[in-house]
C-alpha cells in the first residue's frame, strides 16, 4: 500500500521474474516481507520512501537506510553484483532495480517507463508531498476485480473500449455509485479516489462526450467537493467548486461548498459572499440561512480581534 500526505493512493502489485533474475528476486522478495530485518539493519521496505519522481517517466524507492536516495542495502550485504540483462525496458511499468553502475545493486529500485505519474516533484526529482510504502508483502496470485477495478486507474491504460460516450458513462456511474457507497460510511479518503478516477474517464480525450456525461463530470466534481470539505482539504474543495461554476454560474451547491471551504481556511468574508450567492440562488433555505449567519458572525468577530490586535501596535 502506497501512502503520501492526504492519504491512502491504493496500492502497486508487480511481479517479480524469478526465472530471469532468481537472485534479485529473492532479494526484493525478502525486502517487502522484512523476513531478514535486523535490530541492527532495517532490511524492509515498509516506511520507506519514494525520494525520487519523473513525471511521466518513473518512480524511484527503496533506500531502506537513509530514505534519500544515498543508501541502501541488499540481504547478501551492502551490493550485489548484476545477474543478466536479457530483459529491455520496452514497455511501461518494468521494474528494475536502481545501482550506481555495474554490480552495485542494493535495495533500491524504480519503474520506468512510467505511463503516467501523478506526483508533483520539485527540481531535483523529490516528491514535493512525502510518499511511502504503508505496507508490503507477497500474493501468491492476483485477486479478481471487484467493481470499477476492472477499468483501470487512468482511461489511458484501459483495455476495455471506451471510445464511445455510452461505454464512458457506464464506467464512470460504476466508479461514482462505489464512491457513494464508501462516502455513506464516512471512508472519504477512499471515495475521493474512487470520485477523482470517474473525473479521468469523463475528462479523457478518447471521446466524444454527451450530456448525460457531462453532468455526471459535474456530479462526481462536486462529490470532490464534499469529500475535500470533509477532509479538511479546502483548497481542493474550493478548485473542484471552481471547475463547476466556470460551466454553470448558477450552481447553488458549489457555491455552498466552496463557502464551508472558505469557513474552513478562516476566510470568513469570502465564506459569507458564497452563502449569499446560494441563498439568493434558493431562497427560503433554512440551512443556507443559518449557515449565512454563524459565518456572518465570525466575521464580525474576525474582525474585531483584528482591530484589537492593530490598536495594540499603534499605543
Amino acid at each position: 500500500g502506497i501512502n503520501a500526505e492526504y492519504g491512502d493512493l491504493e496500492r502497486i502489485i508487480m511481479k517479480l521474474h524469478d526465472d530471469i533474475v532468481p537472485r534479485t528476486c529473492a532479494n526484493f522478495r525478502a525486502l517487502c516481507t522484512g523476513e531478514q530485518k535486523t535490530d541492527e539493519l532495517n532490511l524492509h521496505f515498509l516506511n520507506s520512501i519514494f525520494h525520487r519522481v519523473i513525471i511521466d517517466f518513473m518512480i524511484q524507492g527503496g533506500d531502506v537506510t537513509r530514505m534519500d536516495g544515498t543508501g541502501g542495502h541488499s540481504i547478501y550485504g551492502p551490493q550485489f553484483d548484476d545477474e543478466n540483462f536479457e530483459t529491455l525496458h520496452d514497455r511501461a511499468f518494468l521494474l528494475s532495480m536502481a545501482n550506481r553502475g555495474p554490480n552495485t545493486n542494493s535495495s533500491q529500485f524504480f519503474r520506468a517507463p512510467c505511463a503516467r505519474s501523478n506526483t508533483p516533484s520539485a527540481k531535483d526529482d523529490k516528491p514535493v508531498t512525502d510518499c511511502w510504502i504503508a505496507g508490503c508483502g507477497v500474493l501468491d496470485s492476483l485477486p479478481d476485480p471487484v467493481g470499477d477495478e476492472v477499468y483501470s486507474d487512468h482511461p489511458q491504460d484501459c483495455h476495455l473500449d471506451i471510445s464511445k460516450a455510452t461505454k464512458v458513462l457506464e464506467a464512470a456511474a460504476m466508479m461514482k455509485e462505489c464512491g457513494n457507497k464508501l462516502f455513506k460510511e464516512q471512508d472519504y479518503m477512499r471515495a475521493k479516489h474512487k470520485y477523482l478516477k470517474a473525473v479521468r474517464y469523463l475528462d479523457h480525450d478518447g471521446y466524444d462526450p454527451d450530456e448525460s456525461c457531462k453532468n455526471l463530470l459535474t456530479t462526481c466534481q462536486l462529490n470532490l467537493a464534499q469529500c475535500y470539505n470533509s477532509l479538511s482539504q479546502y483548497k481542493e474543495a474550493i478548485k473542484f467548486c471552481n471547475k463547476v461554476l466556470e460551466k454553470d454560474s448558477s450552481s447553488t451547491k458549489s457555491y455552498f461548498r466552496r463557502a464551508k471551504a472558505h469557513e474552513g481556511l478562516g476566510e470568513f468574508d469570502l465564506a459569507v459572499v458564497d452563502y449569499k450567492r446560494a441563498a439568493d440562488l434558493n431562497p427560503g433555505d433554512k440551512a443556507l440561512a443559518n449557515s449565512l449567519l454563524r459565518a456572518d458572525q465570525l466575521l464580525k468577530r474576525q474582525r474585531s480581534k483584528d482591530r484589537q490586535a492593530y490598536s495594540k501596535m499603534f499605543k
